[in-house]
């Protein structure tokens, strides 16, 4: 009893330490996205996809670290009050200028909560890992497809959308389904309908999703395809 009480303190313990890490590189990440604005003169958008692809990649590791979606709830939110104040202040453009409307980099850390949140329910981080990577990478290939050839193509979704950057979207999704489904070893006809249905429900919510908010319709629309899918 005395040895399962001790054992049990040092684990709260060593997930306190990371939880403390965790969020002092979520603000070193902010600063530096800050500080690559302010002194280094780049464009909101370059700062603004700094943090959201770094800040995706620490979400990434977060399973192989904590054990409780509480510790994830409790990042996520300090998380989700600093931007969202940020934001409402106006302050941090590094951040939240865009030249259209936009809440996305406010959103960000609620899909990363629930794809947790579900993963750890069902014992399948696949549940978490695709999601979140489709969030992280397929979004930002989606936004450098749209800004390098969106040009020559057709606006979609009052010209928030291109044809090129739901294309690169889609082929980076489909993309990260096969590299995902060959980690967790899924059979083969298994992987092929789960990756072209996640891909196509994923691609087709990140078209008609404006304003940023495809943040967080895009990794739960493919947590549920995922859901359904290995169901």
């Amino acid at each position: 009893m005395v040895f399962c009480l001790k054992k049990r303190t040092a684990i709260m313990g060593q997930q306190t330490i990371y939880a403390i890490i965790f969020l002092s590189l979520f603000l070193l990440l902010v600063a530096i996205a800050h500080l690559l604005y302010r002194i280094f003169r780049v464009s909101p958008e370059v700062s603004r996809k700094f943090l959201h692809v770094t800040g995706g990649i620490l979400a990434l590791c977060s399973p192989l670290f904590f054990r409780s979606h509480w510790w994830i709830l409790l990042l996520c939110s300090l998380a989700f009050l600093l931007l969202l104040f940020t934001y409402i202040k106006r302050l941090l453009p590094s951040i939240h200028q865009t030249k259209r409307k936009s809440i996305g980099s406010v959103v960000y850390p609620i899909p990363i909560y629930f794809c947790f949140l579900v993963a750890s329910d069902k014992s399948n981080d696949l549940l978490f890992y695709l999601p979140v990577s489709l969030l992280t990478i397929s979004d930002t290939m989606a936004e450098l497809g749209g800004k390098t050839w969106g040009m020559r193509s057709r606006k979609l979704m009052y010209s928030q959308k291109s044809i090129v950057g739901s294309i690169s979207f889609a082929i980076s999704a489909l993309l990260m389904c096969v590299v995902w489904g060959v980690v967790f070893n899924l059979p083969l006809q298994e992987m092929i309908v789960l990756s072209i249905a996640t891909t196509l429900m994923a691609t087709i919510t990140e078209v008609i999703s404006t304003r940023g908010l495809d943040n967080i319709t895009v990794p739960l629309v493919a947590l549920v395809s995922l859901l359904f899918l290995l169901h």
